[in-house]
């Protein structure tokens, strides 16, 4: 099988780009031929090994655009099956669903909501299919509303025949409600790694330092809690300077990232957004660190075990919490030990990535299927 994937960028700061590493190596192991199409790259970031690396610099365009794709035709000509992940450019999805062997996961709100993640001004969760109305209450500017759904929407119609595969029930809702129904829900698998102790002796803010990732409300959480135990920030953004009194540790990679993991009592997950599932926490209850993770999205695909839910926003709630980790560390070893059976059983590579290469095949034979059909 000849196996293409295209991205907007190579990098490893997020959770999506992660997840498309861990797509591909997972690709690569089972000795197909693969190729990655990318339109950038992020932090030094260099292709997998094993793979054909052609970079088209469009891929990473966030609009409608012809420009800078020379040599995708070709590239989706050679290929078996096409997988996207984290490209918004609608000529590229479209001219991909077109081949009729197209898989795309969709990680990102923006297929179909124009604005801030289905998130509404007051941090409540937006449950409206986009619309002029709808949209209204997000975005006030008639003209920036009409031009940002046109895009959403371009995005959201070229999506239409293809396999499409989302990280949460979450996501597969949203999509059904702008008219993508039947997406897999397929989650990242996340390895077990060394069990942590869940006895350590900080607390752990990290990702992207954004607003919509509220690390403010952690931060502010911790601080009514009286810093019982220290803070440190794995990650960068425009809110990292207004985190007085933590420690920064900027952006490290997944072996510094366990590491410092198995010094965590806890790791806060406070976003206000809807997670397209948060594999950060995961991540963590893999390690035997619980999470106190505001309940929104794809939280919930995992946050029943080892994990305190507290309402988005709600500071005083994670701030009690904090307090709770900090003052009763049996505790949190045994919501670790709980967080890590389940993550062990629901998100283990060799319950997973057999399902991804099912639905290669399951494509790659339809597709040969047509082809047949037409001869």
């Amino acid at each position: 099988m000849r196996l293409l994937y295209l991205t907007d960028r190579l990098s490893l700061r997020g959770g999506a780009d992660l997840h498309f590493r861990q797509v591909v190596d997972a690709a690569v192991r089972a000795g197909v031929r693969v190729t990655v199409g990318f339109g950038r790259t992020d932090g030094g970031c260099s292709p997998p090994d094993g793979v054909v690396a052609a970079r088209l610099r469009g891929l990473s365009a966030r609009v409608s655009t012809t420009s800078r794709l020379d040599g995708l035709a070709a590239l989706l000509a050679d290929a078996d099956v096409v997988h996207v992940q984290n490209v918004m450019n609608p000529v590229v999805l479209a001219a991909s669903v077109a081949t009729r062997r197209a898989v795309v996961t969709v990680q990102d709100h923006r297929v179909f909501c124009p604005a801030a993640g289905k998130t509404l001004p007051d941090g409540a969760r937006c449950r409206e299919a986009m619309g002029e109305f709808a949209c209204r209450t997000c975005l006030d500017d008639d003209d920036y509303r009409t031009r940002t759904l046109s895009l959403t929407r371009a995005r959201c119609h070229a999506l239409k025949g293809a396999r499409l595969i989302v990280l949460s029930a979450y996501m597969r809702d949203e999509l059904a409600a702008v008219g993508l129904a039947g997406a897999d829900v397929l989650p990242p698998w996340v390895e077990a790694g060394e069990t942590g102790t869940a006895l350590g002796d900080v607390f752990l803010l990290a990702g992207r330092l954004v607003a919509h990732k509220a690390p403010l409300d952690a931060w502010r959480a911790w601080r009514a809690a009286g810093m019982p135990l220290p803070l440190e920030v794995a990650g960068a953004g425009p809110c990292a300077s207004e985190l007085l009194g933590t420690r920064a540790l900027g952006w490290i990679g997944q072996d510094g990232l366990r590491a410092v993991l198995a010094r965590t009592r806890a790791l806060l997950l406070p976003a206000r957004w809807q997670e397209p599932f948060g594999m950060i926490g995961p991540e963590a209850l893999a390690m035997g660190v619980p999470v106190v993770v505001a309940d929104v999205g794809g939280t919930r695909e995992w946050s029943h075990a080892g994990c305190v839910r507290v309402p988005a926003g709600e500071v005083a709630a994670m701030s009690q919490a904090i307090d709770r980790l900090a003052r009763e560390p049996e505790v949190a070893r045994r919501m670790g030990e709980e967080g890590r059976a389940m993550v062990l059983q629901r998100f283990a590579r060799d319950r997973l990535e057999p399902r991804l290469h099912r639905i290669y095949e399951e494509v790659a034979s339809g597709a040969r299927s047509a082809g047949e059909g037409k001869s």
